[in-house]
């Protein structure tokens, strides 16, 4: 008991700060891509992914999206870091890091058109594909989840925080599915679709982190 409210404590001084800032950069993530979608409807969502809106007039936005959505990572990590107390839990903060790291690349590298086969792709375009293929933040939320679940303050969000870990992790696989082997894109598949499902369903747990961590803080000071 003495172990977890140093712990809790640690989350007041530090944590409550980073876990409002990954509420506000998650909640400006979705505006800024919802905004994209009416900016630039150029790109059909169903089939396009939503680094192709790099590409048009408002491309600022999908690297300030992209930067916001790494700063949602890291400030949920360091917020729950003092949480974290298994080997499951750690490693799913080495993979939500990297996540963070691929998406940081991600932001930098402007992708290739959907339509231009892998053999033509540019640097800036193999760059940006290296950074997304490092995002595997469903796989850290639900490592994370299953070692924050073992905490009394975490507890009660346990159904929430795996729920919504397995709805990421099912976004993920159903995105890949939708992948075409021979890498040629068109209407018809729904892979731009099923990636915007599964960037939500990624703000969606890094938000409840977010929202509940903010509460332990609120509650301690109290």
């Amino acid at each position: 008991m003495a172990k977890q409210l140093v712990m809790v404590k640690s989350l007041t001084m530090t944590g409550s700060r980073f876990a409002l800032a990954s509420i506000i950069a998650g909640g400006l993530f979705v505006l800024l891509l919802s905004s994209l979608h009416l900016l630039e409807p150029e790109f059909d969502p169903t089939w396009r992914f939503i680094s192709e809106y790099a590409l048009g007039d408002f491309g600022w936005m999908m690297h300030l999206a992209f930067g916001l959505l790494a700063l949602a990572q890291i400030s949920v990590a360091i917020t729950i870091f003092p949480h974290i107390r298994t080997v499951t839990g750690y490693i799913g903060l080495v993979i939500l890091g990297i996540s963070a790291i691929g998406v940081i690349i991600a932001g930098i590298f402007v992708t290739d058109p959907i339509t231009v086969s892998p053999d033509d792709a540019t640097f800036s375009g193999s760059m940006h594909s290296i950074g997304a293929m490092l995002d595997y933040t469903p796989v850290a939320a639900l490592l994370i989840s299953l070692s924050l679940s073992r905490l009394d303050v975490w507890r009660p969000m346990k159904r929430v925080l795996l729920t919504s870990a397995i709805i990421a992790i099912v976004a993920m696989l159903l995105f890949v599915i939708q992948i075409p082997q021979d890498g040629q894109f068109g209407p018809g598949v729904l892979a731009g679709m099923f990636g915007r499902f599964l960037i939500l369903a990624d703000i969606a747990w890094l938000t409840i982190v977010g929202i509940h961590a903010t509460k332990l803080g609120a509650s301690k000071k109290m």
